[in-house]
């Protein structure tokens, strides 16, 4: 039975997404069947990142019944393993009301389902909730971003998830002591989450997103998000910065 898990945001801009993707591609690497399905409307980017350009439908369809999520389905063409479903290109009012039949359906067939939910407390947060046990927070280190992801953590709480996660992105030990924040663990303090990852500030990620290649072997990118996923796994992994 899959273990689903649910990545979030206060706002926008944090690199969730891409968060999100390389987290599902090195479950994906360690041999976990994993299915990565983005809820953000409008701004579709997961088939890009993970190098897919072939998604025909999408969870929009799945939801208005269109098809059904196997449909849905694209398989990475360079990850075994990694499959997603991808968000719908334009923007509009989504009835989430069975979504959670839609990952119940889907519980057998995979040992991770990650749900990229859209920045913020709308319809695809509320919905994912339903299906997740494991919330994880991807914040930036700055004030807005830590105040936001606090609101996320405390309503992934009031709505039944206890297993909470914090993710600091983008982070860069020159613009961090200009953040307004003492260190780290006032980040984790303040959105009160148990840290899993911290990832760097870096150039290779992003060209590694635009471009939809995965990261470079032995690079400390991809170092990081191996040990980010062996923790989610459960594994005692020590977290790099």
């Amino acid at each position: 039975m899959a273990t689903v898990l649910m990545i979030a945001s206060g706002k926008g801009g944090t690199g969730k997404s891409t968060v999100a993707t390389y987290i599902a591609t090195e479950l994906a690497l360690k041999n976990k069947k994993t299915l990565l399905i983005e809820l953000d409307a409008g701004l579709r980017s997961i088939d890009v990142i993970s190098g897919i350009q072939q998604a025909v439908f999408d969870i929009g369809d799945v939801l208005r019944g269109r098809c059904d999520a196997y449909k849905a389905m694209s398989s990475s063409p360079q990850t075994e393993n990694l499959s997603i479903i991808a968000a719908p290109y334009k923007s509009y009012d989504t009835d989430f009301s069975n979504f959670k039949q839609v990952t119940d359906s889907l519980y057998n067939d995979f040992d991770y389902i990650i749900i990229d939910t859209a920045a913020g407390l709308g319809n695809a947060f509320y919905a994912a909730c339903k299906s997740a046990v494991m919330g994880i927070i991807v914040v930036t280190p700055d004030i807005i971003s830590v105040r936001d992801g606090r609101l996320v953590s405390d309503e992934l709480y009031n709505n039944g998830i206890t297993d909470i996660r914090l993710i600091i992105n983008k982070f860069s030990e020159q613009t961090f002591k200009f953040s307004g924040i003492q260190d780290l663990d006032a980040v984790i303090d303040d959105v009160c989450a148990q840290l899993l990852g911290v990832v760097p500030m870096s150039r290779q990620v992003a060209v590694n997103a635009i471009s939809g290649s995965r990261l470079m072997q032995g690079s400390q990118e991809k170092l990081i998000f191996s040990a980010i996923s062996d923790r989610i796994m459960g594994k005692e992994i020590q977290i790099i910065i």
